[in-house]
């Protein structure tokens, strides 16, 4: 020990030396100042063991410890613990604004903040890039944990050098109890983690508990992508068309493709199962070309069967992130030649909602489609972006009125009103107008009447495969089944 009351590290060596009957007559040895390396080790130790940027416990010492909580709860039926996994919202936006040394900044700030946020015994600790676990220890039950993790959420604003404003940052909560069943510390975490997926979708709170759902829809949710890459690959997907019908005639106009998956096990999937799941992954812009070239040989198989006569065109959608890409019209009209059509025979639908920038990517990809010979249609249109002040500047041909407003238009006057209006004003522009959802006579009769050109929905068919389709261009919508 020194004078300043801190220890130093040194190593002692001897070695006895004996006399002839065998006792120890003298010591022969050697002292060696170890003080550095014993540092150095203890350094690398404690690296291995915390997070270089916050100086928090990683990943492996924070699963250790929940192992030491695991080994109390075997001793002590009454004692409980609960594990917290935390995300930053949208942290990778600081990263992009400002740079990685404000967001640096940043992680350090939350890090301090949790740390003086817990009570003595809890552990935080730094698990991901924008991910931090905290263990309570010693908590009576899930209300303790909720009212800890709400306080949690509630994070300050942080100043920061690198931006010229306080930063405010969101987080989500994913709490996971300790239970007599559970004794693997990894699937505490894990379980954490899911109820922390579920809070990031949630739209109502920031905190989620995990329940045993939880994991199994993870597992389904696992399965599922892993069937969505093999259905991609073997070309399992199949495409089902919608004719959109002339409302004064009754006679169909053009069809819609919508892709179909028939899952091997759960039997036909609705697209709302597996299209988010493919834009979450980045696979949706190869679901989109898969789609785009059997679209394109159903067309030309339709062609030959009908001795070359001309058949209607057939639209095609197109996801926000296709739209994000740069050459996408080039590959769209690529794969167009290639199947030898023409390109009037194909039409791209897009939400309105891609377009709330009329001088953005998205608008300029769509006006070459159509300098190409390509219509454009505008779906799901009064749900989301509608803005009369440029309506005029969009580069479309059809809108589709959104379906929630066919439902009601034969009972709602006021709605009628809107719908009428929003035709006529359509026309004034030079642009079609196509009703979505149409299930009965009534409401066909009505939009007609108010000048709309198309419908679509059960009442004239439903989704139909190519086969199916075609038997409907050769006979009419007088044949269909009901």
């Amino acid at each position: 020990r020194q004078a300043d009351g801190s220890y130093r590290w040194i190593m002692t060596r001897g070695v006895a030396q004996r006399d002839a009957k065998g006792r120890a007559v003298r010591m022969a040895g050697s002292i060696s100042d170890v003080h550095l390396r014993k540092r150095a080790e203890q350094q690398l130790v404690h690296d291995a063991l915390h997070d270089d940027l916050t100086g928090l416990p990683n990943r492996a010492l924070f699963i250790e410890h929940v192992r030491l909580a695991l080994g109390q709860q075997r001793r002590d039926d009454s004692y409980h613990f609960a594990v917290l996994a935390i995300n930053l919202e949208r942290f990778h936006l600081v990263n992009d604004s400002y740079g990685h040394a404000t967001g640096d900044h940043l992680l350090r700030g939350v890090a301090n903040h949790l740390v003086h946020s817990l009570r003595e015994g809890d552990l935080a600790a730094r698990v991901g890039g924008d991910q931090f676990a905290v263990l309570l220890n010693g908590i009576t039950d899930t209300t303790e944990a909720l009212r800890t993790a709400e306080t949690l959420v509630e994070l300050p604003g942080f100043d920061s050098a690198g931006a010229d404003r306080k930063l405010y940052p969101k987080c989500r909560i994913g709490l996971a109890m300790s239970d007599s069943e559970r004794n693997d510390a990894e699937a505490l975490l894990r379980d954490a983690d899911n109820a922390l997926q579920m809070a990031r979708q949630s739209e109502t709170g920031s905190v989620e508990v995990f329940h045993a759902s939880m994991h199994t829809l993870a597992l389904n949710t696992l399965q599922l992508e892993i069937d969505l890459r093999n259905a991609l690959a073997s070309g399992a997907l199949s495409v089902h068309y919608q004719p959109i019908v002339c409302l004064a005639m009754r006679q169909i106009a053009s069809f819609e493709a919508l892709v179909r998956w028939k899952h091997p096990i759960h039997g036909m999937l609705p697209p709302s199962q597996f299209i988010p799941l493919a834009e979450t992954l980045d696979m949706i812009h190869e679901l989109g070309l898969v789609v785009l070239r059997r679209t394109c040989e159903d067309i030309r198989q339709w062609q030959l069967e009908a001795d070359n006569a001309p058949t209607p065109p057939v639209s095609v959608n197109l996801s926000a992130k296709q739209l994000s890409r740069p050459k996408l019209a080039d590959e769209l009209i690529a794969i167009i030649h290639a199947a030898d059509l023409e390109p009037g025979q194909l039409r791209f639908e897009v939400t309105e909602s891609v377009l709330a920038r009329p001088d953005g990517p998205a608008s300029l990809t769509l006006q070459r489609l159509r300098n190409a010979g390509i219509k454009v249609l505008i779906d799901d249109f009064g749900t989301g972006y509608s803005a009369l002040s440029y309506l005029h500047t969009i580069p479309c041909d059809v809108l589709k009125l959104d379906g929630s407003f066919v439902g009601a238009i034969t009972k709602d006057l006021r709605l009628r009103a809107i719908v009428r209006r929003s035709i006529e004003l359509a026309h004034d522009l030079g642009i079609a107008v196509v009703a979505e959802c149409i299930e009965t006579e009534e409401q066909a009769t009505t939009l007609a009447a108010m000048g709309c050109d198309f419908g679509q929905g059960y009442l004239f068919s439903r989704p139909v495969p190519a086969e199916a389709a075609a038997q409907l261009l050769a006979h009419g919508l007088k044949e269909k089944q009901p």
